[in-house]
């Protein structure tokens, strides 16, 4: 099984590197030869690409380098994507390493898959100093299906994170590329969520695998910083929610729950969301609305 692993990047000409090296180290440990490493350039202008060129030179595995001038981190996964020929599609972010047993564990679940499923593995803090954002460090694998009607009970936007996600080939034939309505200007997240959104409504198994592993090393360590991911984050759930509200209402259940705790929130006159965070479910509420405004004005562009 060739596995091809796909990587974004813009301006992270130093960043990268120790991605890269992890992804290296990892296929080493599994003796996996059958393997590629797919970058995304999406119009960097700090020396990315004579970086990534330079270190592929001594690479045992082969690199390709592809560059994406069109901005948007949506727009460089699909053009990773189109050039990737692996059975087994791994997409990660240039911030995240790979732990040294990540192809052996890959490889292992996907010698006797028969079904087609969506899946991500687990993304633990990469240096104690950030902020406990963008992980996903749960150890209990868990699955969603449409036939377990799942969305009715969770929200399918904390399946897994879009550093660490993984699939077949086949999974790809049938969902197509990432939406580019999404992961760029006013929308500026949520092309992962979309992915698992349609995945779900396509009746593909979503699993959450947390014997993969990433270290995510995103470098967010104020309270402004989080309060910006946050709200990049709402706008695009608000964006999912327009998108998907008409043909697949359970996936939008958490505007329901959110209702709720805003009421609570009115009530008791206090922040019941992330208080450490100066973001509230107002905020939260506030950023739906937005960024269902950008879908559908984006929609009639």
């Amino acid at each position: 099984m060739k596995v091809s692993v796909v990587i974004c990047t813009r301006n992270r000409a130093r960043l990268i590197i120790p991605c890269l090296e992890s992804i290296a180290q990892a296929a080493r440990v599994a003796a996996l030869t059958d393997a590629e490493i797919v970058v995304a350039d999406n119009a960097s202008d700090d020396g990315t690409s004579a970086m990534i060129q330079n270190w592929a030179a001594n690479c045992s595995i082969p690199v390709r380098l592809e560059y994406e001038p069109r901005a948007g981190i949506t727009i460089a996964k699909n053009r990773g994507l189109r050039s990737a020929r692996g059975n087994i599609l791994v997409l990660t972010d240039d911030d995240c390493r790979f732990r040294e047993d990540y192809f052996n564990e890959l490889l292992q679940l996907y010698a006797t898959d028969a079904d087609m499923v969506l899946r991500g593995g687990r993304v633990e803090l990469g240096n104690p100093a950030d902020l406990p954002l963008t992980i996903k460090t749960d150890t209990a694998r868990t699955e969603w299906h449409l036939d377990l009607k799942s969305a009715l009970h969770q929200n399918l936007g904390n399946c897994f994170l879009g550093c660490n996600l993984f699939m077949g080939r086949a999974v790809y034939e049938r969902l197509g590329p990432f939406d580019e309505h999404f992961g760029v200007g006013r929308i500026p997240a949520g092309e992962d969520t979309d992915y698992i959104f349609r995945a779900y409504a396509a009746g593909i198994k979503i699993e959450y695998v947390p014997n993969i592993v990433v270290s995510h090393h995103h470098g967010r360590r104020t309270s402004a910083q989080a309060r910006r991911l946050w709200r990049n984050y709402m706008i695009a759930s608000g964006a999912l929610y327009a998108k998907h509200l008409f043909r697949h209402p359970s996936l939008c259940r958490q505007v329901v729950w959110d209702a709720k705790y805003l009421i609570k929130e009115i009530l008791t006159r206090e922040n019941l969301f992330f208080p450490e965070y100066d973001f509230s479910y107002a905020d939260k509420m506030l950023c739906y609305s937005k960024g269902a405004l950008y879908y559908y004005n984006r929609r009639r562009d």
